[in-house]
């Protein structure tokens, strides 16, 4: 009777246990619209990136440095420095793109492939979810501590040419965008803190 009695005793305290566990866990999992609030909530910012780019045709990878900014609501620049100035624009639907002492224009809204690279970027920095959601499948993990994005594009033509984007970072800063290509290349921005004002 005893060991019955201590038996029921335990059984209650191991549902207490996992009762509390299940109402706690919303409070360290991470959603959608906590992250992108996180990440929407500062009109200007400005950093540092390095980029790493991997391909198969290449015995070393292809490093690349500059700076990025944005400001809200939806102005975005990545200049690269080194090795060789290049810069990036997106200012709403328009693309701008310096190289070489050339300049190309183009419309984000004509060309699908360039906006759902564009997205990216611009949807996490704005904390725009549904600017994400037009080009992406995605699956977030983690917490707002330490959280992981992964993306996969929705379009059979895009994903022809990039598999999979996983964006990486803690609270409202993203630390990393990866883009895994179809062909088996890649490349990895790590970005610096982004001042935030």
């Amino acid at each position: 009777m005893q060991a019955q009695g201590l038996f029921s005793r335990f059984l209650r305290r191991t549902a207490l246990l996992a009762a509390g566990v299940a109402l706690s866990a919303p409070a360290w999992a991470l959603d959608m619209g906590q992250l992108m609030q996180n990440m929407g909530q500062y009109k200007e910012r400005t950093g540092r990136f390095v980029e790493t780019r991997h391909m198969k045709v290449l015995d070393k990878p292809l490093r690349s440095s500059g700076e990025v900014r944005y400001v809200a609501p939806q102005l975005f620049e990545k200049k690269t420095v080194e090795p060789a100035a290049e810069l990036l624009r997106v200012d709403g639907d328009a693309l701008r793109v310096e190289r070489g002492g050339k300049t190309y224009n183009v419309r984000l809204s004509s060309q699908p492939q360039a906006a759902a690279f564009v997205d990216v970027i611009v949807g996490l920095l704005t904390g725009d979810a549904g600017k994400l959601e037009r080009s992406y499948d995605y699956e977030l993990k983690g917490t707002a501590k330490k959280w992981t994005l992964a993306m996969v594009p929705k379009d059979a033509r895009m994903k022809a040419i990039i598999s999979k984007v996983i964006a990486s970072g803690d609270k409202e800063q993203v630390r990393t965008i990866e883009y895994q290509q179809a062909d088996g290349d890649r490349s990895v921005m790590v970005i610096e803190p982004l001042a935030k004002r």
